[in-house]
């Protein structure tokens, strides 16, 4: 299988072109890690729009989605408590405008209104696709890592952990975990996904990659 191409040019997000009606490079990938994290598309009037929602101990996280994707969103970082049950929880979020593009890639992503793993996913998921996608849905394990891929049928968790193993050689299986599947990546590949993703991880999510079998009092 082959690697998709770094076709950013080392571009950062902050240097992304002013284009309303495409995505680049870098921002198809932060998108694709995105979707397969938890980011969602939604209709709103005849196209449809980003939404990122992330708690607030993951602020700097949602910063940086706000500035990959600014020149398709005109709206500030949203703060506000979610209640779920009898609890609050703070969250920040922010929504993208309407866009084609946007329905484009909901028609990608999504199979009657539920969220899906793309069968071409191995054309998406560049190494900025896999650092989003940790950053949203990674977590430190016992002994490895292990994207939360809760949401998505069995096949679809196979096949995102094969497209890992395949792609980047990270030795890769499926853990059970809250009556679905989760990708995990073993101890051994830790340190080839750290740095895979590393030119695009941000530093307040690097916790996430150290196993919590090599934590210290």
């Amino acid at each position: 299988m082959k690697v998709p191409p770094d076709t950013s040019g080392g571009i950062t997000p902050r240097e992304v072109q002013n284009n309303t009606s495409e995505l680049n490079a870098f921002q198809q990938a932060v998108l694709v890690g995105t979707l397969l994290g938890d980011g969602s598309i939604a209709k709103h009037g005849y196209h449809h729009r980003l939404f990122i929602k992330h708690k607030a101990a993951h602020l700097a996280l949602a910063a940086w989605k706000r500035d990959v994707f600014n020149d398709f969103t005109s709206m500030p970082l949203h703060h506000f408590d979610q209640r779920l049950g009898d609890r609050l929880y703070p969250c920040v979020q922010f929504v993208t405008r309407t866009n084609p593009i946007f329905s484009e890639w909901r028609q990608r992503f999504y199979r009657d209104g539920r969220k899906i793993v793309p069968e071409n996913i191995e054309k998406l998921l560049a190494p900025v696709a896999v650092a989003a996608w940790f950053m949203d849905d990674g977590t430190a394990d016992r002994a490895g890592v292990s994207f939360q891929t809760h949401s998505f049928q069995h096949d679809e968790v196979e096949r995102l952990a094969a497209t890992l193993r395949d792609l980047y050689r990270l030795e890769t299986s499926l853990n059970r975990n809250k009556g679905a599947h989760v990708v995990y990546v073993h101890g051994s590949s830790v340190p080839a996904l750290a740095a895979l993703i590393a030119p695009t991880m941000l530093p307040e999510l690097a916790y996430k990659l150290v196993p919590r079998g090599t934590w210290t009092p």
